[in-house]
């Protein structure tokens, strides 16, 4: 069995990485014909529109491309085999079509579970830095219209972290801020403000303890109108942030709620984007346990067949997916309902169809 299950799988590898790089020079091409006139206007580098376009790949990979080009692959290599009878070789010898999915499964979660490694320490840090390239060469930074700004988390520095409850942007005042300093994953000072002002292009802190943590020990000092001067934001850059689940990891989003809870804030919509973290990834091993059985019932499905019956399932699922979300950001469903529902709803047809699949 070894040997079938190596034949198999080296079919999908090949259909899984075409449809990927399929998938992911269509977005590009497709975003280079709104972004290409922008580049040249702002005179923008030709190695950072390369450099743009490097940091875009994964995030395009993690949040479409993957799930698409596993299902899309399962569609195409056991349709082709099924086209050219090679399912019906198979089925002869005396062996099931579940047991032949058996190698391609396996892979599939495989790569779900490096999916999530994969957007835990890799996408953040591509999405941060193509962001970056769009403030400083498209001028994509869009000021907020509103006075207030909520909930906002900002890296000060490598080492500093900053949240902040509620910022003004007409009195450029900061309520319940939090800053924190790490040596490594080692909090060694959190710094809880009350309210901070911008007053003679610096930050004053009006009131607020210190905390400094060292071996165990914690030492908390009170404070009243305290300059800081290594703050390195200014109220126009408060004005134009936004906490993005995208650019952080598990653990940063998981950071952040925490301080908005701790600040008494509405956690419903990262609630629902930290499970999504964690759900995301396995799409594509319940789309291809979906998507293998389907097409094996196929006889004489083709690429193109295998190609539309890929995107309706797929847009299926992505508008299912989008509408719990929507359901769970507004409270109408838990969070952890509201990332999993969909994942659970394809699994039970997955498990139908490979059920029904010709033994």
């Amino acid at each position: 069995m070894q040997i079938l299950d190596r034949y198999v799988l080296r079919r999908f590898i090949v259909s899984l990485i075409f449809a990927i790089v399929f998938f992911v020079v269509i977005v590009i091409c497709v975003d280079m014909v709104g972004n290409l006139a922008r580049f040249i206007d702002k005179e923008v580098p030709a190695f950072v529109v390369v450099k743009y376009y490097l940091y875009y790949v994964p995030f395009i990979v993690n949040s479409l491309g993957l799930p698409m080009a596993m299902l899309l692959a399962s569609m195409l290599s056991i349709g082709q085999m099924a086209k050219h009878n090679e399912l019906a070789a198979i089925k002869s010898a005396g062996i099931s079509m579940n047991r032949m999915f058996v190698g391609v499964l396996a892979f599939s979660l495989l790569i779900s579970a490096a999916a999530l490694i994969f957007a835990e320490k890799v996408v953040p840090a591509t999405n941060q830095g193509k962001t970056q390239i769009e403030q400083k060469y498209l001028g994509l930074n869009k000021t907020n219209t509103s006075t207030t700004v909520t909930n906002m988390l900002l890296r000060d520095s490598l080492e500093r972290r900053v949240f902040i409850s509620r910022y003004n942007t007409r009195t450029k005042t900061a309520q319940r801020v939090t800053i924190q300093t790490y040596e490594g994953n080692t909090i060694t000072e959190r710094i809880d403000i009350k309210s901070m002002r911008w007053k003679d292009d610096v930050w004053v802190l009006e009131s607020g303890y210190k905390r400094h943590f060292s071996n165990g020990a914690e030492d908390a000092v009170p404070f009243k109108n305290e300059i800081d001067k290594h703050l390195n934001f200014t109220p126009a850059q408060l004005a134009e942030k936004r906490a993005n689940p995208e650019d952080m990891s598990y653990s940063e989003l998981k950071n952040f709620i925490d301080e908005i809870v701790r600040n008494g804030g509405d956690t419903r919509k990262w609630q629902v984007d930290l499970n999504f973290k964690l759900s995301a990834p396995f799409a594509s091993f319940i789309l291809v346990l979906f998507g293998a059985p389907l097409a094996s019932s196929k006889q004489r499905s083709g690429a193109i067949f295998g190609l539309i019956l890929s995107a309706v399932i797929f847009l299926i699922y992505f508008g299912l997916l989008r509408f719990v979300q929507t359901l769970g950001q507004l409270g109408k469903l838990p969070p952890l309902t509201a990332a999993w529902l969909t994942n659970v709803i394809f699994l039970c047809l997955g498990l139908v169809v490979l059920i029904k699949a010709k033994k």
